[in-house]
């Protein structure tokens, strides 16, 4: 889970990529004037994107007027509140931004900017529906996976303190956080009297109640003041910065943690929580389409995500008896724990790989990394494995993997999965080649596509098990099937309780006709999360179906032309974008490919 764009807790955030703008000029018959325009206005939309959130700004840029963004114009704060103020803006202003986006003709374009265009066009377009007033206060701000509660301190934890000034602003932000958090809070009770509210409460309120409990002894507030010592300031100056960190962690932060469980309580005593899925609230259905236009970078419908799961799984199936048909002795290893691969330790690990993907991969310059433990107050029960943060746009930054150490085998298979999915050849490799080749700083940094980046990652982490060594194909292929047609299986579940609205016996039945074994507490945390979290999984693993479809394809078409090298390099050229766009790469590539055999 690549964890540089920060989710934002505002529900008007998916606006803040199309800020305002004066309407353009008419459509024009001259080509370059028209390319000039447009390449204009993306580096407007980027620049006021920037201008208008510090933690993005931050995290993307460590020289802000190179990118001619003026850092003094960004007001030090933790972003929008979630108020109906916010919304009506947010419609307003994305209205104006496709008003003069329309006035671009997409045929005097270059290709590169008709790639541009048509990644504007499918988050523009997301973006108003999903501004649509039904809409306002469908977003949940407290997602058991993923809410501003686990958001935030994960956020302070890993921030990056590049100067005395940065610990100054680091501070003001902590200020922030009871305001932004009482700001979700006012919102969420909004929810509750709209009939709109559904929080895993369990979930979130032992998360909350764990940074409470920690208190000033905090692991975050230590990280924060161990990244002011790394510094090397004067002693004076870095006691004044710890102090201003720590006063406003003590009067902000924690307060406003103390905040959420009350309220939190308050409701659950309270209000009427929908325990089901978004099928049983107002517009539910309707949202729940747009989150799966969003999760799966297409236009595909919930019936044709559904279809697609349901095929996908049954060939997991098929695929599976076939493997097990030739080799019995597969059935019997898949019933005892998996061998472990060797790894001792991470590094080890992501060299070797890098190494061994050479062939099959593009080349991008040296990568700098270093892999910490994500702290065990942050860990939790999330379900996050690990995070690659995204580093800056500009300077050379050492890349920054984060593994979450509760219960954790180095040596596991499951480890090497998700280092490779979080490292090489996933999210640290991805980025390292987007930021090469890539010139448009808009689509590097403003562009959210988690089908394209999350469905990369995995489809990545799948081609690194070519690069074990000591293991048996066959048990590999078998793996794979088996955790695939899980998640579709997990995705198809996902959509009966949001779209079908299943209940929890519903979900049970479902499972267990698909062949899985639950006991009741199981099947209870299972459904929690889903019902919690909608479209939690469709990003990384309707994202993944998606590519090994076009890889498929594509190798049936150009049958020994077919390379691996060309093709992730087709897959990588077309940077985050919806599947439509990368597509047409993956197309030109087999193309072009079987007219270079041919000749």
């Amino acid at each position: 889970m690549a964890k540089g764009q920060r989710r934002r807790a505002a529900a008007c955030a998916l606006a803040l990529c199309l800020a305002a703008c004066a309407p353009g000029a008419g459509k024009t018959a001259d080509a370059a004037a028209e390319q000039a325009r447009f390449d204009e206005f993306l580096n407007r939309q980027f620049v006021e994107t920037m201008e208008s959130d510090y933690t993005t700004a931050h995290v993307y840029l460590q020289d802000a007027a190179a990118f001619g963004v003026d850092a003094a114009a960004i007001p030090v704060d933790l972003g929008a509140r979630p108020t109906q103020q916010a919304f009506d803006a947010a419609r307003a202003e994305t209205d104006a931004t496709v008003e003069e986006f329309n006035t671009f003709d997409r045929a005097l374009l270059t290709p590169q900017q008709q790639d541009d265009y048509d990644v504007f066009r499918f988050e523009a377009d997301l973006a108003q529906a999903m501004n649509d007033s039904r809409f306002d206060y469908q977003a949940c701000l407290f997602e058991s996976m993923s809410g501003l509660h686990y958001q935030l301190p994960t956020l302070f934890s890993d921030w990056d303190v590049r100067s005395a000034q940065d610990a100054q602003d680091l501070a003001a932000l902590l200020a922030d956080v009871r305001g932004y958090v009482d700001a979700a809070l006012a919102y969420t009770r909004e929810q509750a009297q709209r009939g709109l509210l559904m929080i895993d409460f369990d979930s979130v309120l032992d998360y909350c109640a764990g940074i409470c409990d920690a208190g000033m002894d905090s692991e975050v507030l230590a990280s924060m003041c161990a990244a002011v010592d790394a510094l090397g300031l004067a002693e004076d100056e870095a006691q004044a910065c710890r102090q201003a960190i720590c006063e406003a962690f003590e009067t902000s932060f924690l307060p406003a943690y103390a905040d959420i469980v009350d309220e939190l309580e308050r409701l659950r005593s309270e209000a009427q929580n929908n325990e089901m899925g978004l099928a049983m609230r107002a517009n539910g259905r309707d949202y729940y389409e747009l989150l799966m236009r969003r999760n799966t970078g297409s236009d595909m419908t919930v019936e044709q995500v559904r279809e697609s799961m349901e095929q996908a799984y049954d060939e997991c199936l098929r695929t599976m008896m076939a493997l097990l048909a030739s080799d019995a002795s597969l059935a019997q290893t898949m019933l005892e724990p998996l061998p472990g691969t060797g790894y001792t330790d991470y590094g080890s690990m992501l060299d070797d790989i890098q190494k061994k993907m050479a062939a099959d991969f593009p080349a991008v310059g040296d990568l700098a990394y270093e892999i910490r433990d994500i702290s065990p107050e942050i860990a939790s029960s999330s379900g996050v494995a690990a995070y690659f943060n995204i580093p800056p746009l500009d300077g050379a930054a050492v890349r920054q993997l984060r593994v979450n150490p509760l219960g954790v085998d180095v040596g596991a298979l499951s480890t090497y999965t998700t280092v490779a999915h979080e490292g090489f050849p996933g999210h640290m490799y991805q980025y390292a080649y987007l930021y090469e080749n890539l010139d448009s700083a808009y689509r590097k940094a403003v562009v959210s596509m988690p089908a394209y980046t999350e469905g990369y990652a995995v489809y990545a982490e799948y081609e690194a098990l070519r690069y074990l060594d000591g293991y048996d194909d066959g048990l590999l292929a078998v793996y794979r099937c088996n955790e695939l047609a899980t998640y579709y299986a997990i995705i198809l579940a996902d959509i009966g309780i949001h779209y079908d609205g299943w209940t929890q016996a519903q979900f049970a039945d479902f499972m267990r006709e698909m062949g899985f074994v639950m006991d009741a507490e199981g099947v209870e945390g299972q459904y929690r999360q889903l019902q919690a979290n909608p479209c939690a999984f469709e990003a990384y693993y309707v994202g993944y179906w998606q590519i090994a479809q076009y890889k498929a394809e594509a190798r049936e078409a150009m049958g020994e032309a077919f390379s691996e090298l060309g093709f992730n390099e087709a897959l990588l050229e077309a940077g985050a974008a919806p599947f439509s766009v990368v597509a047409r790469h993956i197309r030109a590539y087999a193309d072009g490919a079987q007219q270079t055999e041919a000749a």
